[in-house]
């Protein structure tokens, strides 16, 4: 993230400059690509300004404060962008959401109209030896351990039977 940081009417001060540095990276996590931020701390009167723009891969955010005290104004600035950076995620999130319920449904019916819904479920493929795998299927719950043999580096899937014993599946991918 590109930060700048502008004094208008006001002495230039390096706490001020990391101040806002430090509360403009905590939005970096929601800024994708290139991110240039522009600041301008200002005094006009009795009143301190802070203005903020954040150019996100063409996407501007804005947000303009003033309050007698320039942390605060720093504040209450950073407060209105958090506020559009949450506008703005959540507006993507239905956008995308809307087109994978809505693409989804007419992909199922293609397929086969007389399949269940299926839930799908991400699981992290651990290396362990056979005794390791076996091991870990009794001490826990489990009734499937997907993992990689080391022995000869395939994959092995150990589940356990309604009757307690347990059944070694090796795949063969050729």
């Amino acid at each position: 993230m590109q930060i700048s940081v502008t004094f208008r009417q006001i002495e230039p001060s390096e706490a001020l400059k990391n101040y806002v540095t430090e509360r403009l990276n905590k939005f970096k996590r929601y800024l994708d690509g290139p991110v240039e931020a522009h600041v301008v701390l200002g005094l006009e009167k009795f009143r301190h300004l802070a203005d903020v723009t954040i150019d996100s891969n063409g996407r501007i955010i804005k947000g303009r404060d003033e309050n007698a005290d320039m942390y605060a104004a720093i504040d209450l600035v950073m407060d209105k962008i958090d506020m559009q950076l949450k506008k703005l995620r959540e507006k993507l999130r239905d956008v995308k959401g809307d087109r994978s319920r809505a693409a989804a449904p007419v992909a199922a019916a293609e397929e086969s109209p007389e399949l269940p819904p299926i839930r799908r479920k991400r699981v992290e493929v651990p290396a362990l030896q056979l005794a390791d795998a076996l091991e870990m299927m009794q001490s826990g719950n489990d009734n499937l351990l997907v993992f990689t043999n080391v022995a000869n580096g395939a994959l092995g899937i150990l589940y356990r039977r309604q009757d307690g014993q347990f059944v070694l599946v090796e795949p063969d991918l050729t």
